[in-house]
């Protein structure tokens, strides 16, 4: 059975959890008691990754050695949902990803796969 089948790869609430349903669980079995199981190595893949970042540098001299340098940086401009791995342990939660990038990796609010981020800064280089 392809284990994309039956998934539409939509964000649910179940009973307080959000997720994203990414791998049909009904498409895999746990092997029999003292034997391997047949799916690949590396045979599935997750949600892909997609960021695009972009910056305004405007630098304006004050002396001849100092100047000042004013940034804008925008992050994950489009504010695409950038999602972590899906669960791969067989269970009630196996297939799904409930977390972005970022959170997965404990850096919320920061970091890859967040949420739209803008910071400017005022920097003066002397």
């Amino acid at each position: 059975m392809n284990p994309f089948s039956g998934v539409n790869h939509t964000i649910v609430n179940v009973g307080g959890s959000i997720f994203e349903q990414w791998i049909n669980p009904a498409a895999f079995v746990d092997p029999p008691a003292g034997t391997f199981g047949t799916s690949p190595r590396n045979g599935y893949r997750g949600p892909g990754f997609a960021d695009v970042d972009f910056s305004v540098v405007k630098n304006t001299p004050i002396t001849e050695r100092v100047k000042a340098q004013f940034r804008i940086e925008l992050f994950n401009l489009f504010n695409r949902t950038n999602l972590a791995t899906p669960s791969g342990t067989l269970g009630s939660s196996f297939g799904q990803s409930a977390d972005t990038i970022g959170d997965f990796y404990g850096a919320p609010g920061i970091g890859p796969g967040e949420k739209f981020n803008m910071q400017l800064a005022l920097k003066i280089i002397f």
